[in-house]
């Protein structure tokens, strides 16, 4: 064992550590505190670290706006059936691929190209099992203010869906003229 003191009576220390299998370090306050205070810092670094390890996969914010990016980029770049094969299974299941290709291809299309895109906010919901079909999970909203080359800006809400796979799918994309709250309240989880 080691024991670091301020103690300056080098004959007293020797006299308390002997035979006691002791190794007595004799420092300043200052030098006894700075090691302590570095010794703190890395068990609270082990302990953040240790936390963010049994972090629920697919939870963090950073993972769902990395996603919702994702998407808008391959919807910009027209990749909509790629899109709709990781949709949510319950939006697989209500809506036809042909038919969800349609009406997002559609949807983007009226609003021209993208100058720059940033998102606005994020919401995440917990829901409930109910009558609707609608399975009970945990979805997310991300809003995406989208300038656009020929002026103005159009407003995109993506939904998603925390799966048992632990990452977010698709449930919906909305291109709005206006950042409406009740268009928004609408999207989640409604396909």
């Amino acid at each position: 064992m080691t024991v670091y003191t301020d103690v300056w009576d080098r004959a007293l220390c020797k006299t308390l550590a002997e035979g006691a299998g002791v190794h007595i370090v004799i420092a300043s306050k200052e030098i006894i505190l700075k090691f302590l205070f570095a010794k703190l810092t890395v068990a609270s670094v082990l302990a953040c670290a240790t936390a963010l390890a049994f972090a629920e996969p697919g939870t963090s914010a950073d993972d769902l706006l990395h996603d919702a990016d994702g998407v808008v980029q391959q919807i910009d770049a027209g990749h909509f059936g790629e899109i709709w094969d990781d949709t949510a299974p319950f939006v697989k299941a209500k809506i036809p691929k042909d038919q969800w290709v349609l009406d997002t291809r559609t949807s983007r299309q009226s609003f021209g190209a993208v100058a720059a895109r940033g998102w606005a906010s994020v919401t995440r919901i917990r829901y409930a099992a109910n009558a609707s079909g609608i399975p009970a999970g945990l979805y997310a909203n991300v809003n995406f203010t989208t300038a656009l080359v020929q002026g103005g800006a159009v407003y995109e809400l993506l939904s998603f869906r925390l799966e048992n796979d632990g990452k977010w799918h698709l449930t919906g994309y909305v291109p709005r003229k206006s950042q409406d709250s009740a268009a928004q309240s609408a999207q989640v989880p409604k396909p």
